[in-house]
């Protein structure tokens, strides 16, 4: 490996103490360790670095910067925690993401294997212990490493180029700033071997899951890369079904039934083949692809992961529909 750079790992956080310290105690025991921490803290009851967060980090002669801002939204917190760093690369991770051993070892490996690359994308898996928690983690997340902005390493010249993260937004604010890359065509690599562990769904119930998510989207439906979701779903999909469902006939076959292109029932056709559709697709096509074995699908699994991703698409498709607030 070429000489290991120093590396700057932001953490936002606004959860407890025993949290925080969890990830600090996880990023002090790489096996390549940082340079230093910066923890952007918008908890309840911070104000002042714990003392326990500061005895882990001396301990392991890592550099600790604390820095404390009341109700920063994770983009606005990474921003911060970019202004505080002084390492040559930045890496991020979040609270509820646990990086394995060794994570930033095998980044830096990756980053060096092609000249010219800025970064390194985070290989996520997320964990489940809970039935529903497993049905929420294939439905949505799948069995494969997804790639995340939490667990991902860049060079610090990487952010005179693609800006900044949107600082307004709860949510979305990560997807947002890796599709800029792409947009930009600036080369990022990515490794498909797990790096971090994402320990978020514990707890989660079908209240919390629809409550996330209508807080979400609530607050990161403007986002750009939500626009063509709306356009398609308002403007063109639903309206051409139904335009098709009670022209068809009419249109198409001039009412003869004879004509081969006559459609008996068509408009119950137009109502019941979107819901096959969307059952195949949520239940059995995206689990499939995002690695979910066939066996956890069937015989009949695949309709309960479809009831839980329709009851979290039905609040996305309503909180789309609602008008827009600023400072939700």
């Amino acid at each position: 490996m070429q000489l290991i750079p120093k590396i700057s790992v932001i953490i936002p956080s606004n959860h407890d103490l025993n949290k925080l310290l969890g990830i600090v105690l996880a990023v002090c025991s790489q096996s390549v360790k940082p340079f230093e921490i910066v923890i952007v803290d918008s908890s309840i009851q911070g104000g002042v670095c714990p003392k326990e967060v500061e005895v882990v980090c001396a301990d392991c002669s890592v550099n600790l910067v604390y820095y404390y801002i009341k109700c920063a939204f994770p983009g606005k917190a990474r921003n911060i925690g970019l202004g505080l760093t002084n390492g040559e690369m930045i890496a991020f991770i979040d609270v509820q993401t646990i990086p394995r051993s060794n994570w930033l070892e095998v980044s830096l490996l990756k980053l060096f294997e092609k000249s010219g690359t800025y970064g390194v994308l985070g290989a996520t898996c997320f964990s489940a212990q809970t039935r529903f928690e497993r049905l929420v983690r294939d439905g949505f997340y799948g069995a494969m490493p997804r790639k995340t902005l939490p667990g991902s390493v860049f060079r610090r010249e990487l952010f005179l180029i693609a800006g900044r993260f949107i600082d307004w937004a709860r949510a979305g604010e990560d997807t947002e700033w890796m599709l800029r890359l792409e947009v930009l065509k600036i080369s990022i690599a990515y490794s498909s071997r797990p790096l971090i562990d994402y320990v978020g769904l514990a707890g989660t119930d079908i209240k919390l899951l629809l409550k996330k998510w209508f807080r979400n989207y609530s607050a990161s439906r403007v986002l750009p890369h939500f626009f063509p979701q709306k356009i398609l779903l308002w403007l063109i999909l639903y309206p051409l079904l139904v335009l098709i469902a009670f022209n068809w006939n009419y249109l198409i076959a001039d009412w003869r039934m004879d004509s081969p292109f006559y459609i008996g029932h068509v408009t119950k056709t137009a109502v019941i083949l979107p819901i096959l559709i969307y059952v195949v697709v949520r239940g059995l096509v995206l689990p499939l692809r995002r690695g979910v074995g066939i066996w956890r699908l069937l015989p009949l699994r695949f309709l309960a992961i479809t009831f839980v991703c329709f009851m979290a698409d039905f609040v996305k498709v309503l909180v789309f529909s609602l008008p827009y607030k600023k400072n939700i």
